[in-house]
């Protein structure tokens, strides 16, 4: 133990302590660099399977409203049919082409939501996604 403290040279003693603040600035932003890194890659996969269950959701109501309006039943009540033709255009507008800053996605499927309820009650179908076990990641 001695013999490493011999070993030490004076100089490189007194430099590591001159650059200790920079040598320290150095290692912190290692660390939250790389700490950033990981942080954004769990992001991005969670921002991944958040909106694949919400698209699976969509499509799901895209295709029970398709199918509804489709089928030529005479007995179909008029405000469903209006509900589902509204529900299609706006499932259709969700997701937007390009990057959209003013338009709140998750309301929009909150709205969705609540229309595909009332669109259900009226046409009398269930209005539960039957996958909804399968989309959790």
């Amino acid at each position: 133990m001695s013999q490493e403290k011999k070993d030490l040279d004076v100089n490189e003693v007194f430099e590591d302590l001159l650059f200790a603040e920079e040598i320290a600035q150095k290692s912190g932003y290692e660390k939250g660099y790389e700490s950033g890194r990981e942080q954004l890659l769990k992001g991005y996969h969670l921002g991944y399977h958040r909106a694949s269950i919400i698209a699976a959701r969509l499509g799901y109501y895209s295709g029970v409203l398709e199918h509804y309006l489709q089928n030529n039943d005479i007995a179909k009540c008029e405000k469903a049919m209006t509900i589902a033709k509204k529900l299609l255009e706006d499932i259709r507008s969700t997701l937007p082409n390009h990057q959209d800053d003013n338009l709140n996605i998750l309301q929009a499927v909150e709205d969705i939501k609540f229309k595909y309820a009332k669109f259900c009650s009226l046409a009398k179908i269930s209005p539960l996604y039957p996958e909804t076990d399968k989309l959790e990641f």
